[in-house]
């Protein structure tokens, strides 16, 4: 019997420890990793529905390039990308994708180009890309330049420039960086400080938050030889100095990696049991990204589609972190990192017009990786109500906090924009909660009610008479919801809006759920 409960022991930390090591360690399915194929230097788009890589499958054995996409949680087969993107003039494992996986950046060595190997992109159409277009200068110069890596909102770009590159090869290599102006186009590109290129850094990879890179070099000490990957951050801008990724690094050489923007695995590829083959690592929790979010919004009810405004701002400091407008078919997409509570609004561009806004809480834990987010705008009219998602009050309050200065300024527009509504401002507190004591500290309003009891005593042995009794009740509450909607009310008036113009309104009901517990503001528009 003891035999037999050892041996139970043993198996059951053995296949613990398999659950931990398939928890660290994924590979890609067997249509991708399949017998008899080397796999190398995969990218997978951002929003991680994507992936190009080069494999062994043409005539002797030359690498080509290869894409897949994903159908719900599985890769379809991959297929062979079209000779004009897959050449003999390609740096073999110089491509990216953008975010969205619907633009393939290479490098190739074009006699037209501008010189030595250039950066080329090639637009995919559902299974057919199009012809490369050479994106030119100032990203492209006279020397090679190679590898790029764009940010998940498209408007800034990594590389890498190279004094001396082959197909295979680069040496003496900087990164660059270059950033979109307001008209679209690249500016001059800049060199990252010299902490990161100490003399040969190659193949940056930014992630999804905006912050962290992935480079490589054989420049950098500790080391474990040939290229290795290391990592920065920008903070405050400024660039950290890069740590060794010692979970991905190897004795021989590791550059070609790449995550999506959930940022908990580092794609790479790996000496598998027979060939080379793509997998997937997970990040040591002190190096990873912050996890980025896909917001995909569409507004409708507009004279034209592409005139709305989508702004979306850090709660905490007010600091914008995305702007844009629509575009042509009503239709954005944005993206925010983890660590945050973000406000999105979608404005028009007349003044008479409802608004949108949605608050992101990205503290949690847990949250959703896309969110979907549907918006039909129309001119105010009587009956509409919008809810106030933006407004908040102090804890134990009714002070409103500086952090619903966005939604304010909002409602105070569409208010100014409809001179002939008037406005009804509503609050209710779902979680109402009353108590003798004062149990806990949301219970900061006090009700005293005044009871008068009649007493009898006794006058003398023979006689009794009464009087009344006064006793005094205390009850502890959390309702400040009629002081909350005045101080609301009162400050639109005080931003000039006509008193006549505004009506409050207030309500508590319980809610035995905690999780279902909050305050509720709406205005309605009469």
């Amino acid at each position: 019997m003891m035999k037999k409960r050892c041996l139970f022991l043993v198996l059951l930390c053995f296949a613990f420890t398999q659950l931990l090591g398939q928890a660290k360690l994924r590979k890609m399915p067997a249509n991708i990793n399949h017998t008899g194929i080397n796999n190398f230097a995969p990218y997978i788009s951002l929003d991680g529905n994507s992936m190009v890589y080069v494999a062994d499958v043409a005539e002797d054995n030359v690498l080509s390039l290869s894409f897949t996409v994903r159908d719900g949680s599985d890769w379809r087969d991959p297929i062979i990308l079209p000779k004009h993107v897959n050449n003999h003039l390609n740096f073999t494992k110089g491509y990216a994708l953008s975010p969205d996986g619907n633009t393939l950046y290479f490098t190739n060595a074009k006699s037209n180009g501008i010189g030595g190997y250039d950066i080329y992109t090639s637009e995919r159409h559902g299974n057919s890309w199009g012809e490369p277009v050479n994106i030119s200068v100032p990203v492209n110069s006279k020397t090679n330049d190679a590898c790029p890596s764009l940010s998940v909102d498209g408007n800034t770009l990594f590389f890498m420039r190279c004094e001396i590159m082959n197909g295979a090869l680069a040496e003496r290599c900087r990164i660059m960086m270059a950033k979109k102006t307001p008209l679209g186009q690249w500016a001059e590109p800049v060199e990252l400080p010299s902490i990161i290129n100490s003399g040969n850094s190659q193949t940056p990879r930014i992630m999804g938050d905006d912050e962290t890179l992935i480079f490589s070099s054989n420049k950098i000490l500790p080391a474990k030889g040939g290229m290795d990957l290391y990592l920065t951050r920008n903070v405050n801008g400024q660039w950290t100095k890069p740590q060794p990724v010692d979970f991905a690094n190897t004795a021989g050489d590791d550059q070609f990696v790449s995550a999506s923007a959930i940022g908990r695995y580092l794609l790479k590829d790996a000496p598998g049991l027979h060939t080379n083959e793509l997998l997937e690592v997970l990040f040591p929790a002190e190096l990873r990204p912050k996890t980025t979010i896909r917001v995909e919004g569409s507004v409708s009810g507009l004279d034209s589609p592409s005139s709305a405004y989508i702004s979306i701002f850090n709660i905490k400091d007010q600091r914008r972190v995305f702007a844009t407008k629509t575009g042509k078919d009503g239709t954005f997409v944005a993206y925010i990192k983890e660590g945050a509570v973000y406000d999105l609004s979608v404005d028009p561009e007349k003044d008479n017009y409802t608004f949108y806004s949605k608050s992101f809480d990205l503290t949690r834990e847990k949250f959703p990786l896309l969110e979907k987010v549907s918006v039909a705008l129309k001119p105010a009219g009587s009956g509409d109500e919008i809810i106030l998602d933006g407004i908040t009050f102090k804890p134990g309050t009714s002070e409103l906090e500086p952090t619903a200065a966005q939604e304010l300024r909002r409602v105070l527009r569409m208010m100014g924009g409809n001179p002939n509504h008037s406005f009804k401002v509503s609050i209710t507190l779902q979680g109402y909660q009353i108590d003798t004591v004062r149990s806990n500290p949301d219970l900061t309003e006090l009700q005293i009610d005044t009871l008068r009891m009649p007493i009898t005593y006794q006058v003398d042995s023979v006689t009794t008479a009464q009087r009344d009794s006064i006793v005094i009740l205390r009850h502890y509450h959390n309702d400040r919801t009629a002081l909350q909607a005045q101080a609301l009310g009162d400050y639109f008036i005080q931003q000039g809006i006509p008193a006549g113009k505004i009506t409050v309104a207030a309500q508590a009901i319980p809610e035995a759920i905690v999780e279902k517990r909050k305050t509720l503001v709406k205005i309605t528009i009469q």
